[in-house]
């Protein structure tokens, strides 16, 4: 089956360079340049230029990715679509995230800004070996600021949705400091699990995308 993978907010296909899924035929989807203003639902529609709707498929999306996957899965109408480190709505978000919505927090993201956060977000995505630090700081340095601004902003203001999703898989980590499970509902969960478990604990992820491959 083609499975089309989606990275999170900045990254790129990097993050998925542990994740092996045999048997299926992959496409990596990158995000593309999106003007100010741009919705999750904008950018399922860009991307829904690079998937063949008309083969069977799934879609895999990591954070920002598994919400626009939800966007894309009413275009495409995948088998199925996964989740990972990811929420289903805003509903998931926890209550301090929800309160500054409308408020523009990404308008904080300057380059003082984030060369003083870096070890705060670091820690927030469970980048904690110097594999994953490079990695996580990599992603950062290849992705404009203005972009993160707009990506961010879109996640922000994102309202879910608009219909539910069939054959949705939710894998998400029990330590997730980024998006934490105890606002997340019907969930695999992954024990000691980070936001960045798609890259360090990406065996243990890939067995489970596989299982729910292998239901779809």
């Amino acid at each position: 089956m083609d499975v089309y993978l989606i990275p999170g907010l900045g990254a790129d296909r990097r993050l998925f360079g542990g994740l092996h899924l045999p048997g299926h035929h992959i496409h990596y989807l990158e995000w593309p340049v999106m003007p100010a203003g741009s919705t999750l639902r904008d950018y399922a529609q860009a991307l829904a230029q690079q998937v063949d709707a008309a083969e069977p498929h799934a879609l895999v999306g990591v954070s920002m990715g598994g919400m626009v996957a939800e966007e894309l899965a009413q275009l495409t109408k995948p088998k199925r679509t996964v989740l990972i480190s990811s929420w289903k709505g805003p509903h998931e978000m926890p209550p301090p995230l929800r309160i500054l919505r409308g408020t523009h927090p990404e308008r904080l993201l300057t380059p003082t800004f984030v060369r003083t956060s870096l070890p705060l977000m670091r820690w927030q995505m469970g980048a904690e070996t110097e594999a994953d630090k490079a990695l996580f700081d990599a992603f950062l340095a290849a992705t404009p600021l203005e972009q993160l601004r707009v990506q961010i902003a879109a996640v922000m203001d994102w309202e879910g949705p608009p219909a539910p999703v069939e054959g949705l898989v939710h894998i998400h980590g029990s330590a997730d400091r980024l998006m934490p499970i105890w606002f997340v509902k019907d969930v695999l969960r992954v024990e000691g699990g980070g936001h960045f478990m798609v890259s360090d604990r990406a065996e243990e992820v890939a067995r489970l995308v596989q299982e729910a491959l292998a239901t779809g």
